[in-house]
């Protein structure tokens, strides 16, 4: 049984966690229901690799903040040395003196270090496993249906892509959501071999079918992690697997042959991120604005940030509006 509740808040990606966090130092009552089985929506890490979001930048200060408050530590992207280039025709060259993601920071034990955080702090106002169908506003609140029940809130929070909260009902604008169709593959190695090569583990490619690959080596880089973002629908044709592998051997040497371990996860195909809309490869960065809000409806995910949309620091700005927001609006039960 799921008590009615103040504030009642869809998706604990981020956003949804950091404004939860908020509220609930305030003291307000809330509850954060989430369709996965786990935290942290786009932001999922194994074994401390990222297979969602990677980076943070000096400049994102409302990241940078969060980090402190919760005991957490970033560290530079590795950049010291060579980019690896493949042109369409398989041609390769290894003389390419650059570093795609300089200035980078990643986030020792992986990026979930920080939605799990959130999340413990929570505790029971947080329902994993919880998808919720459809959501109605009225004069007096809002009916949130839920598995097989529904709940009253006074207040809602659509922490989660625009794409997802219309399809729960909400009124919202056709919005793309930021990485929806891509798949992010991680391969793991007893070291990080491209290094003694001079390479700093960049790699474009226009032949792939990963598109963009980067050393995802864990700070003491004891072990080695190669991660590479897949062409757009490349992860669901047969052989996927089979072709990445090839390919990290073609840029960085037979020592790629027996990667240690080799996950990937492919976001198009994850009802709780994308929908058949997002599996259409975006031409460039949408721009993206905040939506209307009500004064019982608001919305917190990042694709709703003016700065920083789609990435992990606009989720933190939509979670700072949507927090000014409800206390503009404050309604009891």
């Amino acid at each position: 049984m799921i008590p009615d509740t103040e504030i009642c808040i869809i998706g604990a990606g981020l956003s949804g966690l950091a404004l939860a966090s908020a509220l609930r130092a305030d003291g307000r009552d809330v509850t954060v229901l989430e369709a996965r089985d786990r935290p942290g929506g786009r932001v999922l890490s194994q074994n401390g690799h990222d297979l969602g979001p990677s980076w943070i930048w000096p400049h994102n200060h409302r990241m940078l903040a969060l980090l402190d408050r919760l005991g957490l530590r970033s560290f530079p992207q590795h950049t010291t040395g060579r980019l690896v280039f493949e042109d369409a025709q398989g041609a390769i060259r290894r003389d390419l003196d650059f570093a795609t993601m300089g200035g980078a920071l990643r986030i020792a034990d992986g990026l979930a270090s920080v939605t799990d955080a959130l999340a413990a702090g929570l505790g029971d106002k947080l329902r994993l496993s919880h998808p919720v169908s459809h959501v109605a506003q009225d004069s007096t609140g809002v009916t949130v249906t839920v598995q097989d029940q529904t709940i009253r809130a006074a207040q809602l929070v659509l922490a989660l892509p625009p794409r997802l909260a219309a399809q729960l009902g909400a009124i919202v604008p056709e919005v793309p959501t930021w990485m929806a169709g891509q798949t992010k593959l991680v391969a793991t190695y007893p070291t990080p071999f491209w290094r003694t090569r001079g390479l700093n583990g960049d790699a474009i490619s226009h032949r792939g079918p990963l598109a963009e690959i980067h050393d995802a080596s864990l700070e003491d880089a004891r072990t080695g992690a190669l991660f590479g973002f897949a062409h757009p629908g490349a992860a669901r044709s047969d052989g996927f697997r089979d072709a990445a592998l090839e390919q990290l051997v073609r840029l960085f040497g037979p020592d790629a042959a027996e990667p240690t371990e080799l996950f990937f996860k492919d976001w198009s195909m994850d009802p709780a991120t994308a929908t058949p809309a997002d599996q259409a490869p975006l031409s460039g960065h949408p721009s993206y604005r905040p939506i209307p809000k009500s004064a019982r409806v608001t919305f917190a995910g990042t694709e709703t940030a003016s700065q920083d949309g789609g990435f992990l620091e606009g989720a933190l700005a939509a979670a700072d509006a949507a927090y000014a927001h409800l206390d503009r609006h404050s309604h009891p039960m």
